[in-house]
């Protein structure tokens, strides 16, 4: 049960940082300007939060050994990079 908790909240937090990186990619770009500066200012809040919720969610995954964290993040790491990339070519 506590594997496919960690599965879940993995899925979840990489699509919400393809969600983020997205969303917020379209503004940042190479000559800097005001509506940089103001994207940057809104998505690093928003990411510090992310993070610190993460960790609190993660400290109950103590018991899981790091090899297996890492076995198990690859695969969702891939799922959920085709599942953002099926519902960015859905809806956006």
């Amino acid at each position: 049960m506590i594997y496919g908790r960690f599965c879940f909240y993995q899925f979840f937090l990489f699509s919400i940082l393809f969600v983020i990186n997205i969303n917020f990619d379209k503004y940042i770009s190479k000559p800097f300007t005001r509506v940089d500066l103001i994207a940057i200012c809104i998505s690093v809040p928003v990411l510090i939060i992310l993070f610190i919720v993460v960790s609190k969610l993660y400290s109950r995954f103590e018991v899981i050994s790091l090899r297996n964290k890492i076995f198990i993040s690859i695969p969702i790491f891939i799922i959920s990079t085709l599942f953002i990339g099926f519902l960015e070519q859905l809806y956006f």
